[in-house]
């Protein structure tokens, strides 16, 4: 069904004999649950309908809020009402000298979505501005060796 996720947002299995592996479990969804069917409902794609009988009208609309879903801010909670996510990547999955995913090569990853927990105060901000200015760096050097004339 497509309200429960898609085949191409799960996690892969990780070998046994490979030391980048987590405690993930084989083929969970990399998008929260509840997140993945606000994202269907918002696309007006029905909880029960199977993956095979989706319109590609339906595919395209459900992409496009994936890629920028729209959402409005209200305004503000009071102070000490604002938190740090919780969980995210394991740190054993991430070159930490440039921030590139040790299981996926060119995918380069910074502040919250690592699995990093703070004291709140500016020290994630910190870690997120750090982890930021590495991973982009990083980044782009290797966009520009990959698209680099002797590559080409």
């Amino acid at each position: 069904r497509v309200a429960t996720g898609c085949p191409l947002f799960m996690t892969e299995s990780i070998e046994e004999n490979d030391d980048t592996s987590t405690n993930e479990t084989p083929n969970a969804p990399i998008i929260p649950k509840r997140l993945w069917a606000a994202l269907v409902s918002h696309s007006s794609i029905s909880p029960d309908l199977v993956w095979g009988d989706a319109s590609k009208a339906m595919i395209r609309s459900l992409a496009n809020n994936l890629a920028s879903f729209p959402l409005k801010t209200t305004g503000f909670s009071s102070f000490k009402e604002e938190f740090v996510t919780a969980g995210g990547i394991f740190l054993k999955e991430v070159q930490l000298t440039n921030m590139e995913s040790k299981i996926r090569p060119g995918l380069f990853m910074a502040g919250e979505v690592l699995d990093v927990d703070g004291v709140t105060g500016g020290f994630n901000f910190m870690g997120c501005w750090s982890t930021g200015f590495v991973a982009g760096g990083s980044a782009a050097e290797f966009c520009s060796i990959v698209n680099s004339p002797e590559k080409i």
